[in-house]
């Protein structure tokens, strides 16, 4: 395993380490966030975050370059709850996701990125 694998797994599966800086904490929130995206949609996303975890994850895609994500979370957010009774709008906030992150080794290759480029923002191993 690469370092860059072990702060992708240390940001899975123990929200960033012990003493986690600002990479790890954005890369934590952007998965809880795209986790839940793939499992259910943005809305299930957003409505399945408490607020403070829903900023974070904006923050997240942000940190890494997703500004259109974090800006989708946002406007998801701060619509009206009847505008997605409509199920054409749901599926617009799904699919304007998809455009941006069709799958998740766009993430993992802008971690890398970001990782190859400024691997002080994350804590040592």
């Amino acid at each position: 395993m690469t370092n860059a694998d072990l702060v992708w797994n240390r940001a899975a599966l123990e929200n960033g380490g012990a003493s986690p800086r600002g990479g790890d904490k954005a890369l934590a929130a952007l998965l809880l966030a795209h986790g839940l995206v793939m499992n259910g949609g943005v809305r299930h996303a957003c409505s399945s975050l408490d607020p403070e975890e829903l900023q974070a994850a904006a923050s997240g895609y942000r940190f890494f370059g997703f500004e259109e994500i974090a800006a989708l979370l946002e406007r998801s957010t701060s619509s009206e709850e009847s505008e997605f009774d409509d199920d054409g709008a749901v599926d617009s906030l799904d699919q304007d996701y998809a455009v941006t992150i069709p799958d998740d080794g766009v993430i993992l290759a802008r971690f890398n990125a970001v990782f190859a480029a400024s691997p002080t923002v994350f804590s040592p191993l």
